[in-house]
């Protein structure tokens, strides 16, 4: 698997299909089981309620797969070497200590799985949203992009790694939606502002770090000056700007309203106590 330059932007389409064609059955698997949990989750009616115009059971499903797949995914991907920050710049056909292996290798078990299970995850809405303009075409740059990673000569530990701290940014976002500021009157105001203020906190964290990382990533030497880091940095840094935007537009506005009411609360507590002396 060689690195592209610029010189290559009429890469050979066969070319590209030799790559992901072993991963075939590894992406209709992962597709294939992403709708199945989506299809189990919205089977109790209480799931199909919605929250922001979205079924319940879409969050859900997501924040497992957040949790409970990306997450220790990423984590065995990586606690494998041992930690070894020189894990995140191999390719397919390189490892620690290894000098040329196969994509299909046992060594890569954990990184296939990962993007096994990000190609499932992106799939399984995209018929449900297929009429909502914004979340089809996220999803769609997104899927492009891991069909890329499976043909980027270097990078594919710190793809997984960073995939894993935006989609942990995207799950404070969730429990935001399902437990923050607009839900529903029974859950106590001080419940509300903590999910905010934690999606305040690790939404621009999380995307601080990815961009950070991709900084890094286009560092490699086997990507540096590559079409690879103009195309892939396009679509990383196009969603990060879109997930900052959603952030500035929900957490500005909130907080801004809260300093207003606490300065409000202080106030009349303030007068009361005027009052209260005069009595």
């Amino acid at each position: 698997m060689s690195s592209l330059s610029m010189a290559d932007l009429d890469f050979d389409p066969a070319w590209w299909y030799a790559q992901v064609h072993p991963h075939r059955y590894g992406l209709l698997g992962g597709s294939l089981l992403a709708i199945f949990f989506n299809a189990m989750a919205r089977a109790h009616p209480d799931t199909r309620r919605t929250v922001k115009g979205i079924p319940i059971y879409i969050y859900a499903v997501a924040m497992i797969f957040q949790v409970v797949v990306f997450l220790p995914t990423a984590y065995c991907a990586w606690q494998r070497w041992a930690w070894n920050p020189e894990w995140m710049k191999e390719g397919w056909t390189t490892s620690p200590g290894w000098t040329k292996i196969s994509p299909m290798h046992e060594r890569k078990r954990y990184e296939r799985l990962y993007l096994y299970a990000l190609w499932g995850y992106m799939i399984k809405d995209m018929w449900i949203f297929r009429r909502d303009f914004l979340f089809f075409a996220h999803h769609l740059v997104c899927l492009f992009g891991i069909l890329a990673f499976f043909a980027v000569p270097a990078g594919v530990g710190c793809f997984v790694v960073g995939a894993t701290v935006l989609e942990l940014g995207n799950f404070t976002f969730n429990l935001a939606l399902l437990a923050g500021k607009d839900s529903s009157p029974d859950v106590p105001r001080e419940i509300k502002h903590a999910f905010e203020y934690l999606y305040h906190v690790c939404m621009p964290l999380s995307n601080a770090i990815g961009a950070a990382m991709f900084a890094w990533f286009s560092q490699f030497p086997k990507l540096k000056g590559t079409v690879w880091v103009y195309c892939l940095g396009v679509a990383w840094f196009s969603l990060i700007a879109g997930r900052e935007a959603v952030h500035l537009r929900r957490s500005v506005p909130y907080f801004r309203a809260e300093r207003r009411r606490k300065a409000d609360l202080a106030r009349r507590n303030e007068e009361a106590k005027k009052i209260k002396k005069k009595l």
